[in-house]
């Protein structure tokens, strides 16, 4: 059902960098990605052990059959043995995602307690799990089957481009793009847009090529709501284009618009194929985008106390281990005894966070030794001093010595209560009359044993820009062969500003030092104080469909062939769901731009191809304008061309061209898939300077 009103877009009705964020995330507004300054883009504060217990979770949702066999204790006793013997260490590095802090000693990140917390969790998680088959873990996630005839589909969109895949640039030729929306995306100043909803599917590329009107690029001053996101989040020349869907009165979807660079008519199948998938993905973009998970992350009470909580109410006496002479001793004999001169000692004292008067009080005991012995009036006093003096030395390097070994206390998670993941809202009952927005890619990782690993080529990153007015991301993860385990990893902005932590901790570097332990980042500026917090990984297995907000920043860990003298390959269906709140311009109101499908409409392809009632002399010019590749001419049907026109004229219409306007040619295409991708690789570099931002303990404003 099309809109009850006429919706208005930006970049068309409305500035190109509106942006409406009122009321309460997930209630109100959806947000529109990770960006510095977008209302409910950041994170709290997570500590390591709650990261870790997330992480021990998603671990155990992989095992099968894991939603019975977590009600059976013999098995979860075998599950919490080897979760508490674990070799901790690669664990503790996903956490802390490239910062180099020490690792807990003798402390471990999950405790007892902290499984049994887990096992409470996954319980509840399990029934929702037999109802919906939805797995609520560092996201969202839910494994879904998809039919035969569906992989066969996806199958021939790959053959269909033959021996001229469409590699994505600066990928080593590994990953070829059978969708994707940066080829023929919208461009100011050259798509024709037409301001009502009608090109659909079917009749897309018979009806609706060359229609509309040019919307001119936005070069004026930047709309400004008040806010503090930067108007480079935005770009002025190029948009993804959205397919629409409508919801039909059994609550599925269909697509009222074709998918940008997927031919309606070759493969219906795939329409059909990502309509179901999106039919999966709803219920778990529901709960992703509802204000529980949007506030909460699907939680109605928190697993541990915050940062606040946690630092505030401690002091060095609570938060660290206390000294222990044995442990102390037993790590000299492994490590080796360290010995200090007096300035090393003063030096290691202060950074070490002692008091002033601690300090200030052995020196005083270092220079009477020293300096004033002759003032003491026997010999036995000069001694008494000199052994105090040694044995407040002595107590000082141990102190310090053990400062350098303790482990922080780990506080144990709260009391666990039962978690809702149900949501009052949903996109069907909210926009049941508007449907939803959705960009669609499709991807083929192909390795080879002439090309056995896949380095992944980016890093840290988001998709999309503010124009496409993503709020949320899934991907279903659709075959995979002969390929090693992958992983996608998440994590989010922070908010760097620790004011009211300073406010009650100012100069009390000991305890903040422990906090930062226990949240694992640094607090006092520097790269290992990026104000981050990374929520962990999850295997992207074939089968899986994953669903999360549009928070997150991702990255996909690099894999390799499992027999290297045999072909593999990943492949992955990736749908954007654009913010149902705000329509922006999608295929409904852009006719396609590909030359080639509206030449192979008019001709036909390979053996059905034919001139119609073209003059052979103009048919010849459009096949030497690019018109060949998609025709594909018989050899029977170029005997038929008989050039009539004078060579003169045939060449001064070579050099004007004939082809229409309104579309763009493949060379074209690519040039603005490449200006596109440039465009948003130094936003994102741009951005990163925003993402790196670092807690500063002792920031003055």
């Amino acid at each position: 059902m099309p809109p009850t009103e006429p919706p208005e877009y930006p970049g068309v009705d409305l500035p190109l960098r509106f942006l409406e964020q009122e009321g309460v995330a997930g209630v109100d507004f959806y947000r529109v990605g990770c960006f510095r300054g977008i209302l409910g883009a950041e994170s709290e504060l997570l500590q390591v052990r709650e990261v870790a217990m997330m992480i021990l979770m998603d671990r155990l949702t992989d095992k099968p059959n894991w939603h019975v066999d977590v009600f059976d204790d013999a098995i979860v006793a075998r599950w919490r043995d080897e979760a508490l013997s674990q070799d901790e260490r690669p664990m503790y590095r996903e956490i802390l995602d490239g910062k180099e802090l020490p690792m807990p000693k003798r402390t471990r990140l999950i405790s007892p307690e902290a499984f049994d917390y887990c096992i409470a969790e996954l319980r509840d998680k399990a029934a929702y799990f037999g109802e919906t088959g939805m797995i609520f873990t560092l996201n969202c996630q839910q494994n879904t089957a998809i039919k035969a005839d569906s992989l066969a589909a996806f199958a021939r969109l790959r053959a269909d481009q033959g021996t001229e895949p469409e590699w994505h640039p600066w990928t080593n030729f590994m990953v070829q793009d059978l969708v994707h929306p940066s080829m023929y995306p919208f461009v100011y100043g050259r798509t024709r847009f037409i301001e009502d909803e009608v090109v659909g599917v079917t009749d897309a590329i018979d009806r609706w090529p060359g229609k509309g009107e040019v919307v001119p690029k936005d070069n004026g001053r930047p709309y400004d709501d008040g806010r503090q996101v930067k108007p480079t989040y935005w770009s002025k020349t190029y948009q993804w284009l959205p397919a629409n869907l409508a919801f039909q009165e059994d609550g599925t979807v269909r697509f009222t618009s074709y998918i940008n660079n997927l031919h309606p008519k070759k493969y219906p199948a795939i329409y059909t194929l990502v309509e179901k998938l999106i039919d999966k993905a709803i219920p778990a973009w529901d709960r992703a985008l509802s204000g529980v998970a949007v506030d909460k992350r699907g939680r109605k009470q928190r697993r541990f106390c915050s940062v606040g909580t946690v630092c505030n109410h401690n002091d060095r006496n609570t938060i660290w281990e206390k000294f222990d002479a044995d442990v102390l001793a037993a790590s000299e004999a492994e490590s080796g005894s360290v010995e200090y001169d007096k300035d090393e000692l003063n030096e290691m004292l202060w950074n070490a966070g002692f008091d002033a008067e601690q300090i200030n009080e052995l020196e005083g005991a270092r220079l009477f030794v020293e300096h004033k012995q002759g003032w003491a009036r026997s010999r036995a006093e000069r001694e008494t001093k000199l052994a105090a003096y040694r044995a407040k030395r002595a107590q000082f390097v141990a102190e310090l010595k053990w400062r350098e070994i303790r482990d922080p206390i780990l506080p144990q998670p709260l009391e666990y209560k039962p978690v809702t993941y149900e949501v009052s809202q949903t996109l069907r009952g909210r926009f049941g009359d508007s449907g939803l927005q959705v960009i669609v890619k499709m991807t083929s990782i192909e390795v080879t044993p002439e090309k056995p690993d896949f380095r992944v080529h980016q890093g840290w990153h988001i998709d999309g820009q503010m124009n496409e007015h993503i709020v949320a991301t899934a991907l279903y993860y659709l075959d995979s062969e002969n390929v090693t385990p992958s992983y996608l990893s998440l994590r989010m902005a922070t908010n760097p500003d620790l004011k009211d932590l300073r406010s009650q901790r100012e100069g009390d570097w000991d305890v903040h030092r422990a906090c930062g332990r226990i949240f694992g980042t640094s607090l006092d500026s520097g790269p290992d104080a990026r104000a981050v917090q990374p929520y962990g990984s999850i295997e992207t297995r074939e089968g899986r469909l994953l669903a999360f907000p549009n928070v997150f920043q991702q990255r996909l860990s690099s894999f390799s062939l499992r027999d290297r003298t045999k072909p593999g390959h990943h492949r992955v269906i990736t749908l954007w769901l654009v913010d149902p709140h705000q329509r922006i311009i999608s295929t409904a109101n852009v006719p396609p731009q590909r030359f080639d499908w509206w030449a192979e409409a008019i001709f036909g392809s390979g053996p059905s191809a034919t001139l119609g009632d073209m003059a052979p002399d103009l048919f010849q010019l459009l096949l030497e304008q690019g018109a060949a590749k998609a025709v594909k001419p018989t050899e029977e049907l170029l005997k038929k061309l008989r050039c009539r026109l004078p060579a003169e004229i045939m060449e001064m219409i070579r050099r004007e061209g004939i082809l229409p306007e309104e579309l763009m040619k493949d060379e074209e295409a690519r040039r603005h898939r490449r200006a596109l991708m440039k465009e948003r690789s130094e936003f994102a570099r741009k951005n990163r300077t925003d993402w790196d931002r670092a807690y500063d303990f002792y920031r003055r404003y």
